[in-house]
C-alpha cells in the first residue's frame, strides 16, 4: 500500500484567508448549541463493541436498513470512503479493476490507488449535463470489475443521479459479483424528511454518508457506511487494526446531532434554499459561464469561457477581490472552477459579483 498526495486538501489546508470564501464545501458551521448537550453527553469512554449501539439504530431508523447494516467511522466520508472500499477490495485478486467518475472528489480516486487496484474513468460531460451514460458506464465493466465508485449528489457538479440509473449500474455489476459505492454526502442536502438513500438501489450498493455537508457539523468527522452485512461486518474487523472503537464523545454528539436533526435542518434549509435560488439567478444572468444548475447541495462547477485557465482566475479572484474559489484542476478539469454557495447569504451574493468584476477585466 502506498499513500499519494491529495493535492486539493494541501490546497485547501494552506491557501491565505479571503474576505469572501466560496471555496468552502459544506454549509456554514452550525453551533454547538444547537446539538443540545448537557454535561451527560461530555464522556471518555463508551462500551466497548462494534460501534455505539444507539448510534447504529439511530442510523439504521433514518435510512431504513437494520442496524448490522450500519457501520459507524470517526473521520467522515472521505474514511467512510476508504472502509466502503477496502471492505470490498480486500480479498480481491491482484488483476482487479476499479471503476471511479472523472471529474471526481479526489480523495475518492487517490483510495483505489492507495489500495494498488487498477482503475478505469467513467467520463460524466457537462455537455451531457453530467449525467451518466449506462453504454460508457457497462462498456468499462469486466469479469475483473469488483468496485464502481459515484457521487451523488455529484462532487464538483451538483448533479444527481437518479434511482432508476442507480438500479442499473447496480444490476450491471451484480452480474460480475461487483459492488457499487454511493458517496451521498451531499444528498443530505435535500432535505427530505426521510432521505432516499442510494442503498436501497440494490443489494450489491454500498454508501457512505456523514453530517458535515448539508448540516455544518464537519468538525464531528461523523461518518457511516451503509450496505450489505458481509461488508459491515468487514469493515470492522479492519476498524480492529487501525482504531479499534470509536471516539466516545464524538459518537454521543453525533447521537446528539441526529435526535435534534429536524431543527439542524430547518437552520440549514434557511442557509442554502437562498443561496441555491441565488445560484440559479446568477448562472441566468452570467452567459460567460456554462454550468449545469444543481437541485440542491452546496457546490456548483462552471466552465470559463474559453482559452481562461481555472487556476490563474482564481488567482485573479483571489488577490484583486479577496475572493476564493477552487480551480478546476484539483477535479481534473482546468477550465473549471467550483464554487461552494454553503456560506452566509451576504458573503456568497459579494463573491458571485465579484466573478463577474472578474470576467470583466478578462473579456
Amino acid at each position: 500500500m502506498r499513500f499519494p498526495i491529495v493535492s486539493y486538501l494541501r490546497w485547501a489546508k494552506a491557501h491565505p484567508a479571503a474576505r469572501y470564501d466560496l471555496a468552502r464545501s459544506g454549509a456554514a458551521p452550525c453551533p454547538a448549541s444547537a446539538l443540545g448537550l448537557t454535561s451527560r453527553d461530555l464522556v471518555v469512554t463508551l462500551p466497548v463493541s462494534d460501534g455505539y449501539a444507539p448510534l447504529r439504530r439511530a442510523i439504521a431508523r433514518r435510512y431504513g436498513v437494520d442496524p448490522e447494516q450500519v457501520f459507524t467511522v470517526s473521520g467522515g466520508t472521505s474514511f467512510a470512503n476508504w472502509f466502503a472500499c477496502a471492505s470490498v477490495l480486500d480479498s480481491a485478486p491482484a488483476d482487479a479493476e476499479v471503476i471511479v467518475e472523472r471529474p471526481t472528489y479526489e480523495p475518492v480516486l487517490r483510495v483505489q490507488e492507495a489500495l494498488g487496484y487498477r482503475v478505469r474513468r467513467l467520463d460524466r460531460r457537462l455537455d451531457e449535463a453530467y449525467a451518466i451514460d449506462l453504454k460508457r458506464f457497462e462498456s468499462l465493466v469486466t469479469k475483473r470489475t469488483r468496485l464502481a465508485i459515484v457521487t451523488n449528489l455529484h462532487n464538483p457538479s451538483g448533479t444527481r443521479i437518479g434511482i432508476a440509473t442507480l438500479r442499473t449500474m447496480a444490476g450491471m455489476l451484480r452480474r460480475v459479483g461487483a459492488f457499487l459505492v454511493v458517496d451521498e454526502v451531499y444528498l443530505e442536502c435535500l432535505f427530505g424528511s426521510r432521505t432516499a438513500s442510494c442503498v436501497h438501489a440494490g443489494s450489491n450498493v454500498i454508501v457512505s454518508n456523514s453530517l458535515t455537508k448539508a448540516y455544518g457539523l464537519d468538525g464531528l468527522r461523523a461518518g457511516w457506511v451503509l450496505g450489505p452485512r458481509e461488508i459491515v461486518r468487514r469493515a470492522w474487523i479492519i476498524q480492529d487494526l487501525l482504531a479499534n472503537n470509536g471516539v466516545a464523545a464524538g459518537e454521543q454528539m453525533t447521537l446528539a446531532a441526529l435526535r435534534r436533526l429536524p431543527a439542524i435542518r430547518r437552520r440549514a434549509h434557511a442557509l442554502l434554499d437562498p443561496n441555491l435560488d441565488r445560484i440559479r439567478r446568477f448562472f441566468d444572468r452570467e452567459k460567460r459561464l456554462e454550468a449545469v444548475v444543481p437541485e440542491g447541495g452546496t457546490v456548483a462547477f462552471p466552465r470559463l469561457p474559453r482559452g481562461v485557465d481555472g487556476a490563474r482566475f482564481a488567482k485573479r479572484l483571489l488577490t484583486r477581490y479577496s475572493t476564493l474559489v477552487v480551480p478546476g484542476s484539483f477535479f481534473e478539469s482546468p477550465q473549471h472552477i467550483r464554487i461552494s454557495f454553503g456560506g452566509p447569504q451576504r458573503i456568497v451574493a459579494a463573491g458571485l459579483a465579484n466573478i463577474s468584476r472578474a470576467l470583466d477585466e478578462i473579456a
